[in-house]
Order: structure tokens, then sequence, then C-alpha cells
């Protein structure tokens, strides 16, 4: 009990917050754009040195490279990526699902739709890996589309953990379905939620990389914080 109290005492007051420092982060910005315009102009995985420039870069920038796998077997990871995972992503459904999701605005309605797209390429990299590749798929669809995919990874998680937020009542039932990852649509959902209380009490909007650049801030200055105890 006395540590739910702790917690609830130091829970982030959204009021408080300093919307206009996470609009944009001045170390990273710069490279982060390399990334996007990379994903921007090479959209589809259609060729295998584009598909491996975008998955060894975002993977490996990331701390979520994809070599990373249950069973090595007799691969080196250079036979690996031109064997393995550059055919995968080639024959995948991907590039469908990307299009379909390519111009449309985050909103209730299209959710379900992004998770399941998440949850396929996951499934997609379990075959070749045999690990569930959630923050590595989440950082690999984010860059595709940023304006959809929520950053997932455990430093966003914790920080996560700091906020009052909830799956809204409207997506609860989403869930339960089978095709979504179940941890990555209740962060999905709850960065949602909390997307939307901090653009209602700021009167601005923000979008997944700035919810991310608060996370992260967040999450940096609790360890800080703690290696000072």
């Amino acid at each position: 009990m006395l540590n739910e109290i702790q917690r609830t005492e130091t829970m982030t007051d959204i009021s408080k917050l300093k919307i206009a420092t996470y609009k944009t982060n001045r170390h990273w910005d710069f490279g982060n754009k390399i990334l996007y315009d990379l994903c921007s102009i090479n959209f589809h995985h259609d060729q295998d040195d584009i598909i491996l420039t975008k998955v060894l870069f975002i993977g490996r920038i990331y701390a979520a490279a994809i070599e990373r796998r249950k069973n090595k077997s007799t691969d080196i990871n250079d036979d690996f990526y031109t064997n393995t995972v550059a055919p995968t992503f080639r024959n995948s459904n991907l590039d469908k699902h990307l299009a379909d999701l390519k111009g449309k605005k985050l909103t209730v309605d299209i959710i379900p739709q992004v998770l399941q797209v998440h949850y396929d390429l996951m499934k997609t990299l379990f075959k070749i890996t045999e690990l569930n590749k959630r923050s590595f798929c989440s950082k690999y669809l984010h860059f595709h589309l940023p304006d959809l995919f929520f950053i997932y990874d455990s430093r966003a998680l914790t920080a996560l953990r700091d906020f009052k937020s909830e799956v809204p009542k409207d997506l609860q039932e989403i869930l339960q379905l089978k095709n979504v990852d179940s941890e990555y649509a209740n962060f999905y959902c709850r960065s949602f939620d909390i997307k939307n209380k901090i653009e209602f009490e700021h009167k601005t909007e923000i979008t997944p990389r700035q919810l991310d650049n608060l996370l992260i801030e967040k999450a940096n200055g609790k360890k800080q914080t703690a290696s000072q105890q």
C-alpha cells in the first residue's frame, strides 16, 4: 500500500509539463530526419539493398537489431541479412499494409488496423528469429508512418507508468483480439490516451515522436535520480 501511495504522489502532472521542450530534440532531430527521409523516399520493399539499409540503420541505431535471434544456426549475420531478412521483407504483406495506412490520420477508428499491421510484421519476423521483435517493429513502422505508430521500448514503457493513463473504453475490446500483440496494444492505447490528454490540457497537437521525446526524457531523469540515491 505504501508503494502505491508513493507512486500516486509522484505521478506526472500533465498540466505542469512544458510541452514546448518536447516539440524538438536538438541532439537527435537531425539523425532522426535522415531515417525519416530514408523511409519516405524508399517507402517500398522491392529492392534488397534498400531493405537491408533500412533494417540495419533503424535496428542498430535504435538498439533493436534484427540479427538478435534465438537460433543462429550456421548463418553469419551477413548471410542472415542477405539470404533471409531481405527476401522475408520483399515477400511479405508489408507494402500492402503500409499503402492501406498511408495518408490516414490517427483516430480511434484506425487504431485496430494500425495494431494489426504491427502484429503481422511481428509474426513475419518471428518466423525467422523465433523472437517477438515488438520494439523493432514499432520503430521500423514508425519511421515509415511517423504519425501513426508509437515507439515502444523499455524506457518509454517505464516512463509511461508515471502517467495516469488508461486504455479508453472504446478501445478495450481490441486488446482481446487474436491478431494484435496485447503488450504493444496496451502500450499504444495508453500512449494514445496520454497524447489526447496533453493536447486537451495544453491546446496543442503533439506527434508520436514528440510524445517519445517526453517519455525518454522522463525515463532518463528517473534513471539519473536513482543513480544519485
